[in-house]
C-alpha cells in the first residue's frame, strides 16, 4: 500500500521531446493566429481586397471540391467512430 503512493513517474528523453514539440507547435499556432488576425483587420479596410480574397477562395474551393468532400467524409467517419452514439440519443 505504501509503495503505491511513493511511485515516481520517470520521464524518458522521448517523453521530453514529444512534450516539448507539442509546446513549440502550440506556440507557433498562437503566434500564427495573432499575426493572421492582424492581417485580416488591416485587409478588412479595403472592400475590393476582401472581394478578391472571396473570389480566390471560391476558385480554390471549386477546383479542389472533390478532395474537400472526401476529407469532410473522412472526418465525419472518424467522428462517428469516436462517438458511437447519435446526437438524438439521451
Amino acid at each position: 500500500m505504501q509503495s503505491e503512493h511513493n511511485e515516481i513517474e520517470i520521464l524518458t528523453e522521448e517523453d521530453f521531446g514529444t512534450k516539448t514539440d507539442a509546446l513549440i507547435k502550440l506556440g507557433l499556432i498562437t503566434v500564427g493566429t495573432q499575426v493572421a488576425t492582424e492581417v485580416i483587420h488591416r485587409v478588412a479596410r479595403y472592400p475590393l481586397v476582401v472581394f478578391g480574397l472571396g473570389v480566390a477562395a471560391g476558385i480554390y474551393a471549386y477546383k479542389h471540391r472533390q478532395k474537400i468532400i472526401q476529407t469532410a467524409r473522412q472526418i465525419e467517419h472518424q467522428g462517428k467512430t469516436l462517438l458511437p452514439f447519435k446526437a438524438g440519443d439521451n
